[in-house]
């Protein structure tokens, strides 16, 4: 069957050593209610992704190629940050220090041994960036997407050509005077940046 509409994969994670919660798994379910899979001529896919090194080519890269998506937006979380931030960059390292959430690290402190120190983020973020503060919510353009499985899922995706963004999420609040935004104030920034990604797509 021939497919009419372009295609969004968007992706959150599973929790992992130190988020026992991730709000990107939930903010997954909750975007495609309100999204639906069709949105503007778009047809949105969502997907949470396991926070392990082995997912991503069993499970990441596999996603990708069968489905052929003509964008990615990843989401994930990230609790040293009090924005939402729309990472530019991935980096050409590793950390061997945290486990996954099989309690393993990488073998090597580099994603891909003799490439590029650096890959740059292929939507266009600084119109994702607007269309999230509309929403409200702080939100902030940032190039460390760190060395963790977040900057890995956005090193492969930037290599397998895909125009695609990553976007962290800062932790959900701990009490009335935590400054970290609502989670239905970033769900709402989620839809928004999403339907931009999609009328850019159009």
């Amino acid at each position: 069957m021939t497919r009419t509409a372009k295609t969004i994969l968007v992706t959150g994670f599973t929790p992992f050593p130190g988020a026992p919660v991730n709000p990107t798994e939930q903010l997954m379910r909750r975007l495609s209610k309100r999204l639906g899979k069709h949105q503007t001529g778009v047809e949105f896919v969502f997907e949470v992704l396991p926070t392990t090194w082995a997912g991503r080519q069993e499970v990441t890269s596999k996603l990708r190629e069968e489905l052929r998506p003509d964008a990615i937006v990843h989401f994930g979380v990230d609790g040293t940050r009090r924005t939402l931030n729309v990472e530019t960059r991935a980096v050409n390292r590793a950390t061997r220090i945290r486990t996954d959430a099989d309690g393993k690290a990488p073998t090597r402190p580099e994603l891909a041994p003799g490439n590029e120190r650096a890959r740059s983020a292929t939507l266009p973020a600084r119109a994702l960036l607007q269309a999230a503060k509309t929403a409200g919510v702080p939100s902030t353009l940032s190039s460390n997407a760190g060395t963790y499985l977040c900057n890995a899922t956005l090193w492969d995706t930037i290599g397998s050509s895909v125009p695609c963004i990553f976007i962290h999420v800062p932790s959900l609040p701990k009490g009335r005077h935590d400054t970290r935004p609502s989670y239905p104030a970033i769900e709402e920034a989620a839809v928004r940046l999403l339907k931009e990604t999609a009328r850019r797509l159009r």
